[in-house]
């Protein structure tokens, strides 16, 4: 489940309440990925349902109102994601616990006896469904509140449908959008939405917290999230890989021209993991662009000197290239066919990016 409460989403917090108050009747939090928009919607579902709210606006965390939320469970509350967004937030999602308020995963019910790949589309019979949501009275006369996350994954017709929702919106009723790309929302949709923007925030607070949360070299998993701090986390979670995992790929990386398949053959263990090198050799790939147009690295400060050094024997077509295939990885990455032939291709691509004679 997305952490709540985060320390550094209290500024954004507090433009929530007042909208409410208001009679606003729909929210767009926008921002960069992983700096905590759907546990804020979550902070302010909790708040709009709580009949004993705190002074600060928030839910009081303890009523039986507040217990229904945090179990995703509350009769007035409904969640519509795309089922690999609803199946990373709540593992055990299901069909009945979606009729109950949970998300539910978009492709339920199709293909009987397979298991397809998760969507990560809302599709217009989810939007659909809230028209039943909505058509009845409110749990104990209360609010009802719809989340809807990401707001760009609705598919056209998704998005039209919810549009015809929000131009007459039901009463006593918060639509709460979640977006980490505002611009692949429908304007249409967006300017019937109050936008809040959700800023990243400052280093010291991601890393202290990030320190909190028992991540052992914070320093370097913000570089590599580009300071959002739950995808930080969330890099900790998939890497799954211990430190010398870790520490050989980048010796690898650091090898350049003078890399041989043998070095590669025996740095690469067993079974990597997939997702967590791909990241860390597409950032790699990223700051040997950046530093020969800028002289700077993004992602790898601690490697910079080694960048500096391979990027003056680096050919910018082969570079591209290997972008490209570490791009075209990347859309496969959570079924790869062989972990370790994955790693050890790409960095035989890597090899040749080098202008070096390698003889």
């Amino acid at each position: 489940m997305t952490p709540r409460r985060l320390p550094w989403l209290e500024l954004a917090w507090t433009r929530l309440p007042p909208l409410a108050g208001r009679g606003v009747h729909a929210v767009l939090l926008h921002g960069t990925p992983g700096v905590g928009k759907k546990g804020l919607a979550h902070d302010f579902a909790e708040a709009l349902l709580c009949t004993s709210k705190r002074a600060d606006g928030h839910g009081c965390g303890e009523c039986g109102e507040c217990r229904l939320v945090a179990t995703f469970s509350h009769p007035g509350l409904r969640w519509v994601l795309p089922q690999a967004v609803a199946e990373r937030l709540l593992p055990q999602a299901s069909d009945d616990a979606a009729e109950a308020g949970e998300p539910a995963p978009a492709d339920a019910g199709e293909g009987e006896g397979k298991s397809p790949r998760a969507s990560r589309e809302i599709r217009v019979d989810q939007v659909r469904a809230l028209s039943d949501f909505l058509g009845i009275a409110a749990f104990r006369g209360g609010h009802r509140v719809v989340v809807i996350a990401p707001a760009e994954a609705m598919n056209a017709v998704a998005a039209n449908t919810l549009l015809k929702i929000l131009e007459e919106p039901p009463p006593a009723t918060m639509f709460v959008l979640v977006s980490d790309s505002l611009d692949d929302v429908l304007p249409t949709i967006r300017s019937r939405c109050v936008l809040v923007q959700v800023p990243v925030p400052a280093a010291a607070d991601c890393l202290r917290w990030l320190q909190g949360q028992g991540v052992a070299d914070p320093h370097a998993e913000l570089a590599l999230a580009s300071g959002a701090p739950l995808a930080a986390l969330a890099g900790v979670g998939e890497a799954s890989i211990a430190t010398e995992t870790v520490t050989a790929l980048y010796r690898l990386l650091e090898r350049g021209p003078s890399l041989s398949a043998a070095q590669i053959a025996a740095g690469v263990g067993r079974d990597p993991a997939v997702s967590a090198c791909l990241r860390r050799m597409l950032c790699w790939a990223v700051d040997l662009l950046q530093y020969r147009a800028v002289a700077s690295v993004r992602y790898h400060p601690r490697h910079s000197a080694s960048i500096a050094r391979l990027a003056k024997s680096v050919d910018d077509r082969q570079l591209w290239e290997w972008l490209d295939a570490l791009k075209a990885a990347c859309r496969s990455r959570e079924h790869p066919l062989n972990p370790r032939l994955v790693i050890e291709s790409l960095l035989a691509g890597y090899m040749n990016i080098f202008v070096e004679d390698r003889r």
